[in-house]
């Protein structure tokens, strides 16, 4: 099934779901400046995962870099996330926001057998088929697939959304995602993708992942021209 494979990304961090901040603020009323932070955007409010949602709907983008600086990913309100590894999941470099990981994204280099002819329908094609042995053992359902094209460096690049959940032994996580493949590079793909945890916050989730359908994904800015590689220190 092809559709299976693109959820990867998200099921390792939606299974924590999103915890809860020291509540300070009635409903409705967003954090106190002061309390908003790395660990928790949504700072003191009374649903931080709400107030973090919100924030990503307003704050204007920009970008956090790999370790290496070889690849520059465009982030709402990018001060406020931290570059982390993803357990379990084979990646070039990803990002969390807050430590209840209210949003996540992550990109994914794939290399392109010589001889191919490099597009981002082929580099969606490739991450897809090489993504499949990796959700073994995940219950991840997804709902129906919307299909977008933004344009990158002159150039269409295929971007895919969809809805979906992933059951544990207590609960049904939902979430909202998007992602999109690059033909960043002569014989290798770039894929960046995101998750948003519905939690309390269905309607705001959707609305966080449409932002960055429609926001986001031309604003990818590989550093390399040719593929980069996460460095031994």
């Amino acid at each position: 099934m092809l559709q299976r494979p693109s959820a990867f990304v998200f099921s390792t961090v939606l299974l924590a779901g999103c915890g809860s901040s020291v509540q300070t603020q009635p409903p409705g009323k967003p954090p106190t400046p002061a309390s908003v932070t790395v660990t928790e955007p949504g700072g003191d409010a009374h649903d931080a995962h709400w107030a973090a949602l919100t924030r990503q709907l307003a704050a204007p983008w920009g970008w956090r870099n790999d370790k290496d600086d070889q690849l520059h990913a465009p982030l709402p309100d990018w001060e406020k996330w931290k570059r982390v590894r993803y357990w379990g999941i084979e990646h070039f470099t990803g990002f969390r926001y807050g430590d209840d990981h209210h949003v996540i994204s992550i990109a994914v280099v794939l290399d392109v057998p010589e001889g191919k002819k490099m597009n981002s329908e082929l580099c969606m094609r490739r991450f897809e088929a090489w993504a499949r042995p990796q959700i073994r053992g995940y219950e991840v359902v997804l709902g129906e697939f919307g299909y977008h094209e933004t344009i990158w460096r002159d150039d269409g690049v295929k971007v895919k959304s969809v809805d979906g959940h992933v059951d544990t032994a207590f609960s049904r996580r939902r979430f909202s995602a998007a992602w999109a493949a690059y033909a960043a590079y002569p014989d290798a793909c770039l894929v960046y993708a995101m998750a948003v945890p519905w939690d309390t916050q269905p309607g705001l989730a959707k609305k966080v992942r449409d932002r960055w359908v429609a926001e986001a994904f031309d604003k990818m800015n590989p550093l390399t021209k040719t593929r980069p590689y996460r460095k031994e220190k």
